[in-house]
């Protein structure tokens, strides 16, 4: 870890510290409307940015050099594109990555007092009550689109342009037809229903943590009823990677409190999942379930996809293609690397590329390890979930954002903590000095 603990910041703003995360989260609703929520990360990035070069001095955690080396062969790999319209999507993915980077380090440095753990935790449970609310609104009205004032206010050839659309667009649902009947699936506040399904995943653990830090009896009940409430939309969302995320993720912090013999801790997780098992079986969500795992349309793809992504990204083993590319024998399917971020990093920045992202990812997961319970168990949790999302999600540009923010709070905490019991450690062996 570099140099100490930074200072406050002035408040020439006479906003409190850590302002532009709090906005960012709780204001997400009005970024969708406004037709910003896939860049607002970058927008809010900037005086995050400047906060960072008022400080006498900024740290790093660590093993953030592998992460800085990934940022550096993604810039590497721009040599590897041969078309002036993949830079467009290049340029997009690159100032996300830069913007994420600057989120963590932002968050890291923030000082305890200002943007205390607690707080973070309801932000992000606040999203995630806003992004449940929001899939039940797409139920109701899938067919529900917002024009946007940024898409009025772009120029006609990039209003055209389908990515564009959708981009800056405000839909609440992606309506398919898989499972043999129109299925509405939940994307508001987001682009895709995949975004949706990898958000929700990421976020569930964050509302369990704020039962424990909600002051009011009734927001605690408000949580755990949205909780159960929020089965629908995620089962009729036939996200299976948000089934398998939220699902090995509650059973990884199961064993995880029992093996700290956390009896009261494992009741309720093990008692919330036998409520979820119950109501998908006995309700009529179980048809969706059932719809949706008998219809494994994309299963096949999928898989032929990953294959030609790995088998692309060991033609160029060192910078890959720079980005994803058309496939020449799946004409019809999306891009090479779109299915997945661990696809999309291994064909668009190769072998090299991929070993320092997932390297950083799984440091980040291993440093959390040590919370035992409470929230610190539930940020760990989510780098867990978030790991797994790698194989089924492309996650930017809010998933990977929302793991910095999570990483960079419990890396914070632990830090802090570790260093309040040194200083206690020393303190008592003085004692036991002076008393001899």
């Amino acid at each position: 870890m570099a140099g100490m603990a930074a200072q406050p910041g002035l408040h020439r703003s006479g906003l409190p510290e850590g302002w532009p995360v709090l906005l960012l989260l709780t204001a997400f609703p009005v970024w969708w409307v406004l037709g910003l929520a896939a860049v607002i990360w970058i927008l809010l990035a900037v005086p995050m940015l400047v906060w960072l070069f008022l400080q006498p001095r900024v740290r790093i955690p660590k093993g953030f050099g592998l992460w800085l080396a990934f940022l550096f062969w993604m810039l590497l790999s721009a040599t590897q594109l041969d078309e002036a319209k993949r830079w467009y999507a290049f340029g997009f993915r690159a100032v996300l990555y830069l913007s994420m980077t600057v989120m963590f380090v932002y968050v890291y440095n923030l000082p305890r007092a200002a943007l205390p753990i607690r707080r973070v935790v309801i932000a992000l449970t606040v999203l995630w009550a806003v992004v449940i609310c929001f899939g039940f609104v797409a139920l109701a009205m899938p067919k529900g689109e917002i024009k946007t004032p940024v898409s009025l206010l772009l120029p006609g050839a990039v209003a055209a342009n389908p990515f564009a659309q959708d981009l800056f667009g405000a839909k609440l649902a992606q309506v398919q037809s898989f499972v043999g009947y129109d299925l509405p699936r939940p994307a508001a506040p987001f682009t895709y229903t995949n975004e949706w399904g990898g958000t929700v995943a990421l976020l569930t653990p964050m509302a369990v943590a704020a039962l424990s830090m909600l002051r009011s009896y009734l927001a605690r009940n408000l949580v755990r009823l949205l909780l159960l409430a929020s089965l629908i939309p995620i089962v009729v969302s036939a996200n299976r990677g948000l089934w398998v995320g939220v699902g090995v993720g509650l059973v990884y912090a199961a064993i995880r409190v029992a093996l700290r013999g956390n009896a009261r801790s494992l009741f309720a997780i093990v008692g919330f999942l036998a409520i979820v098992l119950t109501l998908v079986t006995l309700t009529p969500l179980e048809r969706y379930f059932s719809d949706r795992m008998t219809h494994q349309h994309s299963n096949e793809r999928r898989s032929n996809l990953s294959e030609l992504a790995v088998r692309g990204a060991l033609e160029r083993p060192l910078l890959g293609y720079g980005g994803p590319r058309e496939s020449a024998d799946l004409p019809n399917a999306p891009d090479l690397g779109t299915h997945g971020q661990i696809y999309l990093v291994i064909y668009s920045q190769g072998l090299p590329g991929v070993a320092f992202f997932l390297g950083w990812w799984l440091w980040a997961f291993w440093s959390s390890r040590r919370g035992a319970t409470g929230p610190p168990l539930w940020c760990h949790v989510v780098l867990l979930i978030g790991v797994l999302e790698f194989f089924f999600y492309d996650m930017m540009p809010t998933q990977l954002h929302l793991m910095m923010v999570v990483a960079a709070v419990a890396w914070r905490d632990r830090e802090a903590q570790a260093a309040a019991a040194e200083r206690r450690s020393r303190a008592h062996t003085q004692e036991t000095v002076q008393a001899l």
